[in-house]
């Protein structure tokens, strides 16, 4: 049996080979976890599926001072695995939201603030900050199978300037 002290150094050094996993820089086939920080939210993925769909994660994000879970999606993965929704589960395994996905969305979105071409980014509201969280997000196909998954935990702290 592993110590602790050498399983605590296998987990960080899986924790730091995996943050490019969740801060959109991770390569094609990689299914690390890691963690993605912005001015207001910390955002850490604890499991990721077998599947490539969600490689750029999941993560909270704060406009006007509402929470929102953020999810990016490649266009050609909405396509080419025929995903139809993004199923989010709360902290107690209930399914919390069911956010609709079609690559059609890509023309809607091309207009958007930081989607990038071939991208789709999906949002929802959550509440107002403070606001911490843990959900399980479920890419699902049109047959109702289960694609990719992420598990995310997020702070999103009050406005410095409150």
């Amino acid at each position: 049996m592993s110590s602790r002290r050498g399983l605590l150094a296998i987990v960080g050094s899986a924790a730091v080979a995996g943050m490019a996993g969740c801060s959109g820089s991770a390569s094609s086939g990689s299914n690390t976890v890691g963690s993605f920080d912005t001015v207001d939210c910390h955002t850490n993925a604890l499991a990721h599926g077998d599947g490539d769909v969600l490689n750029n994660g999941a993560r909270g994000t704060v406009e006007d001072d509402n929470v929102r879970l953020a999810v990016p999606l490649s266009v050609d993965d909405v396509r080419e695995k025929d995903i139809d929704s993004l199923d989010v589960y709360d902290a107690s395994g209930a399914l919390a939201y069911t956010i609709p996905v079609a690559a059609e969305d890509a023309e809607l979105m091309a207009n958007k603030v930081g989607v990038n071409e071939g991208q789709l980014l999906y949002e929802q509201s959550l509440g107002h900050r403070p606001f911490h969280g843990r959900y399980r997000v479920v890419a699902v196909n049109t047959d109702g199978e289960t694609i990719d998954f992420v598990t995310i935990e997020f702070n999103c702290f009050p406005d410095g300037n409150d």
